[in-house]
């Protein structure tokens, strides 16, 4: 527990020092003396922080009609805005406030008088087919009062901060299931350990399991899809740190209260240094002036080119990445200058990668949302069930898939009915903290669990299907998903063309390169970037289970193509042999059209065209697409191979009295195969390499999994050397199994007594 406190205090740190600078731009609070009560915040000139999307925004407007109320999402940036003197206070909620106290945010505190105060309880589903729920809820809370169960499970997981999970058995088989919504990314409530969800919300979901004797189900959603998710029943219950407010109230019932939560002031402690005793990254450009000239990176499918030149008009040029992994890797290689990206990703980044920091402007406040086809009588529905997400909720979520601690960046199980269906949500998978494959391969991030909330309310399952950025919309418009996902940014320019659910505003940000290298990264030496760059790869999180993974998906296409293509090739080829001049015509025009067209654009044709309303994984169409692509090379090698035997030997087999289709079984294609084996065997080597494409529908290959692990990393070392040995690996065994079969074909090693020497007559 003291090694993971530890490792969340060097992270925060490191965050604070890394976005320290980007506060500098700022005017800070006009009234600079030290606030010591609520009460001073009312005074003309100060300024307060709050997250835009609590309920607390509006009422502090209300409430203090002198001071500048401000929106603050970033919550490391908030924290160094209160501590350099920017801002006055900021408001929160109480207990996430002393975490980061306690895991090493310096320079502040809080007021020991607190602002307002929200009640924690159990929401309900209205359509649960569980009997009396309600009732057997409140009376299960009751037992654990009684008790004292409940107030030692507030004080372990919340008070303390413990994160050991006590051994409670639940039923797994049962003819009763109950299904429980919830988030898996609000630590101490509901998060990941490795890959079981822990929390107080966890082990109560557990406990009254082990009461009903039920089998115990959980769903991960966003908050915005987890009310809608009870609603619909797709979920029995809500266990997610989920408050009562009047609008949720309205929707479905809760139990009686688990706990209150309070809203705090965290302001600048006026004991601690001054601002500025700490050394923050110094970037290397600090006005848009600076960009003049200079390449500026954004991702593919984010025409945000004007946004850039509206501030930086003599900007040298821009360059486009499928991954921000890849972009931020570029950008500290010094390929690029500058990446614009939202802003929860830019901090997050900033915060592990070093020689990377913030541009101390931000470029523009936008919205982002959930992308819907145009016209989609569905948008309204999902908007609705947004709605009934709280602010407080969307910020707690925004903090815990921000936060540096990632043991509670969970997902709750999908444990709801799901009597609406299931929907396809097509989502980047490599955009964190927003959208991205977690350590399992699964999606997991903000946008992530705020679609499971929302699915909740519904009361519909979620399929998440994870992708390049480049590919969600055109997914979502080809009808192949309902929604994407992945920070989308809502422009007047995709207005045109989808429709969206506005579920947060962020902004956008520029990063640079830190103006010098941090010293502890000169210090580590190539042997210990080596080491640590190996146990961030494949050790930490268990990573190395996502290459396992990925060799798997890429040997199923491989070798399902390569059976299928074969039997296609070899097919097409025996029923052209004879000279039909319609199939010949036919067989020439689609081996030209297949052998004419990029792999890539043929996968994307074949998913978003031809199979665009087919209910169908991109695992399959890639076989389909492979085994074209192989079949016709099959078919040319076969036919160039046969040509290479000459007509008399067919001409002898005819003489021994041998038919048409015994003479080619059995004269002219045992003397072809030499011919066609090495050209075979170079097929499957290109064809395994091919594969690597797959990523553009939606498979998690091998390929797709080093990136995954690079968006994790920021590291692009091991993850592509392991790729590339890999495949070279995978290919050689595909390579030597050919060679045992072309070796066992060999006319040459047959025995005597399987030489022909003519046909057996009764004479």
């Amino acid at each position: 527990m003291q090694t993971h406190r530890s490792k969340r205090r060097v992270i925060c740190l490191l965050g604070a020092l890394a976005l320290a600078l980007c506060l500098m731009s700022g005017c800070g609070a006009q009234n600079s003396g030290a606030v010591t009560s609520l009460a001073q915040l009312g005074e003309p000139g100060r300024k307060i922080g709050v997250p835009g999307d609590l309920p607390e925004f509006d009422m502090l407007k209300r409430d203090y009609p002198e001071a500048e109320v401000v929106a603050y999402d970033d919550y490391p940036l908030a924290y160094e805005a209160v501590r350099s003197g920017r801002l006055d206070a900021f408001f929160n909620n109480q207990r996430l406030m002393e975490a980061a106290i306690d895991n090493g945010t310096s320079g502040v505190r809080l007021l020991e008088e607190t602002y307002h105060k929200n009640i924690a309880a159990v929401g309900i589903s209205p359509v649960s087919k569980i009997p009396a729920l309600q009732e057997q809820i409140n009376e299960f809370l009751a037992e654990l009062r009684a008790d004292g169960t409940l107030d030692e499970m507030y004080d372990r997981w919340i008070i303390r901060g413990e994160d050991v999970m006590p051994d409670i058995p639940v039923p797994e088989r049962s003819e009763l299931r109950l299904r429980v919504g919830t988030t898996g990314i609000v630590m101490p409530f509901t998060y990941y350990v490795g890959t079981e969800l822990s929390g107080f919300d966890i082990e109560l979901a557990r406990r009254f399991a082990a009461r009903l004797g039920a089998e115990l189900e959980f769903k991960i959603y966003d908050y915005g899809g987890i009310v809608p998710a009870a609603q619909s029943g797709d979920v029995d219950c809500i266990m997610a740190n989920l408050y009562v407010t009047e609008e949720r109230a309205e929707s479905l019932p809760f139990s009686d209260p688990l706990y209150e939560q309070e809203i705090a002031a965290m302001v600048r402690d006026t004991d601690a240094p001054a601002a500025g005793a700490q050394t923050a990254a110094v970037p290397e450009m600090t006005e848009f002036s600076d960009l003049r000239g200079k390449t500026v990176s954004m991702i593919t499918g984010a025409p945000f080119e004007e946004l850039v030149l509206s501030r930086a008009p003599d900007v040298g040029g821009f360059s486009y990445f499928t991954s921000t992994p890849d972009m931020l890797l570029s950008l500290k290689a010094g390929k690029t200058d500058a990446a614009l990206i939202n802003k929860a990703t830019a901090s997050l980044a900033v915060n592990r990668t070093d020689g990377l920091t913030l541009f101390p402007k931000s470029v523009q406040d936008v919205m982002i949302g959930f992308a819907f086809a145009k016209g989609s009588a569905e948008r309204d529905v999902w908007q609705a069930a947004c709605d009934t997400i709280s602010e407080e909720t969307k910020q707690a979520l925004w903090e815990k898939w921000t936060g540096a601690d990632e043991s509670v960046k969970t997902l709750p199980e999908q444990d709801w009915p799901g009597m609406g269906g299931t929907v396809r949500v097509a989502a980047c998978d490599t955009l964190e903290p927003m959208c991205y494959a977690g350590k399992d391969g699964e999606l997991k991030g903000f946008d992530i669990e705020m679609i499971l909330l929302m699915a909740k309310e519904l009361d519909v399952h979620v399929e998440f299907i994870g992708m390049e950025f480049s590919s969600v919309l055109s997914y979502v418009q080809s009808g192949k998903a309902l929604l994407g996902a992945g920070a989308v940014i809502i422009t007047e320019e995709r207005r045109q063309t989808m429709d969206f659910v506005e579920y947060y505003p962020t902004a956008f940000v520029l990063v640079v390169r830190s103006a010098s290298a941090p010293e502890a990264e000169q210090s580590v030496g190539v042997v210990g970037s080596v080491i640590e760059s190996f146990e961030k790869t494949f050790i930490r999180e268990n990573r190395w289970k996502l290459f396992v993974q990925g060799i798997g998906t890429t040997m199923l296409i491989t070798v399902l193509a390569i059976l299928f293509g074969t039997a296609l090739g070899f097919g097409t080829f025996l029923l052209c042999r004879r000279g039909n001049p319609a199939a010949n015509a036919a067989t020439r025009f689609l081996v030209w059209l297949v052998q004419g067209m990029p792999v890539v654009v043929l996968l994307m044709i074949l998913y978003y065209v031809i199979f665009g309303r087919v209910s169908i994984s991109g695992t399959a169409v890639s076989v389909v697409g492979f085994a074209l692509v192989f079949g016709a090379a099959v078919y040319a090698m076969v036919k160039s191979g046969v040509a290479t035997v000459d007509v008399g030997q067919t001409e002898a087999a005819y003489a021994l009295g041998y038919t048409d289709t015994r003479t080619f079984f059995r004269v002219v294609l045992p003397q072809a195969l030499p011919h066609i084996m090495p050209a075979y065997k170079g097929e499957i080597t290109a064809l395994i390499k091919a594969t690597a494409i797959v990523g553009y529908v939606a498979v998690q290959d091998l390929t797709k999994m080093g990136d995954i692990v690079r968006s994790r990393t920021y590291d692009a070392f091991f993850p592509l050397i392991a790729v590339a040995v890999i495949y070279f690996i995978l290919a050689a065994i595909l390579t030597a199994v050919v060679n045992r079969i072309e070796l066992r074909i060999d006319p040459k090693r047959r025995r005597k007594e399987e030489i022909l020497k003519g046909v057996k007559t009764d004479d």
